[in-house]
């Protein structure tokens, strides 16, 4: 079994950061804010270095592991079903003033909300179903990322009037707008995890120890980031366009990924002793129980005052309170786990 690596988790825990500010401006900010230069950065940050990055490493590490197809799938089946517990405890301010009238609503479009978790319960199943072939043939993963690609173009246009197949299908892909996260594109990432596992074990980075490829990458990378920065800008700042897009996209993110992950591991070999990035790594390794606890906050507050915070300030407040909370609670329950483990 691969461990875990100090890169992956520096990672995960600047996602973790990244991904509450996004959360609040999303759901607290009015408006004006949101459709600011500052707003569509927020967005652009909260966008490809977050869910794009967590299902990558997800699927790396679903493949690296010696877990057995019934261990893979009833792990799916749990993150899953955490998924939909986590709609109903994010939204449990909106469903209670929903029953005493204070609003109309329909609650199953929230209870059964595409998240993240619902995305990598099914990616999971996935990846077990597929395991054997996956692990025989390094290339299986890069066709089936095609395969996704082209059943998300098929499908773009593809709309279902009937209820019941319409919650169904939101899972598959995304025309209805509690789809956030539908298997179709958003399996190309977990996939392109498991090829990038298969590709590492093959060949090595070697060549990356040399000062001077390093400056040429990066250079590159800006130069990257500048040219197609309108165009990343327009699809991250507009929701529908980023939770349902198509493989320009996908091919933008994986290279994107690429540099910005030997960017963190650089960043990591500098100063990975200090206690920022100590601090940040330990958000990466408990991102699972992190992620629950601000979307806990963040849902029920948001219930009260969505879209209606104009003040910068304040929404900077909000950032550090919730982080602080989250970060609190999150070892609080870490210090009392074992005792709950006791027999």
């Amino acid at each position: 079994m691969i461990k875990r690596t100090e890169t992956a988790d520096a990672l995960k825990g600047i996602a973790i950061l990244l991904m509450i500010q996004v959360h609040i401006l999303e759901l607290f900010a009015v408006p004006k804010i949101v459709e600011s230069h500052l707003g569509k950065l927020v967005l652009f940050l909260g966008g490809p270095p977050v869910a794009p990055l967590f299902m990558v490493i997800f699927g790396y590490f679903s493949l690296s592991n010696q877990h057995s197809f019934k261990q893979l799938f009833v792990r799916g089946l749990k993150i899953f079903s955490l998924g939909v517990l986590l709609n109903i405890g994010l939204n449990f301010n909106l469903i209670l003033s929903n029953y005493q009238g204070l609003i109309n609503i329909n609650l199953w479009t929230y209870i059964f909300g595409v998240d993240i978790l619902q995305l990598a319960g099914i990616s999971l199943i996935i990846i077990a179903c597929i395991k054997p072939i996956l692990q025989k043939n390094n290339y299986a993963s890069l066709l089936l990322i095609l395969t996704v690609i082209l059943l998300t173009n098929l499908t773009a246009n593809l709309k279902i009037e009937n209820a019941p197949l319409k919650y169904i299908s939101a899972f598959i892909y995304g025309n209805a707008n509690w789809s956030y996260f539908p298997i179709l594109p958003w399996l190309c990432y977990p996939l392109f995890g498991v090829w990038f596992y298969q590709f590492h074990q093959q060949f090595s980075f070697i060549f990356l120890k040399f000062k001077k490829i390093k400056y040429i990458l990066y250079i590159s990378f800006t130069f990257f980031l500048f040219e197609t920065y309108h165009y990343t800008i327009s699809i991250t700042s507009h929701l529908i366009s980023y939770y349902h897009h198509h493989d320009l996209f996908f091919l933008w993110v994986v290279m994107f990924l690429g540099f910005y992950t030997l960017l963190v591991n650089d960043l990591n070999m500098l100063v990975g002793h200090t206690m920022a990035m100590k601090f940040i790594k330990w958000l990466g390794q408990h991102v699972t129980l992190i992620y629950v606890i601000q979307w806990l906050i963040i849902g029920n507050i948001a219930t009260e005052i969505y879209k209606t915070e104009s003040n910068l300030f304040n929404l900077g407040c909000w950032f550090t309170g919730i982080t602080i909370a989250s970060c609190g609670l999150t070892y609080m329950m870490l210090l009392i786990k074992p005792f709950f483990g006791r027999k």
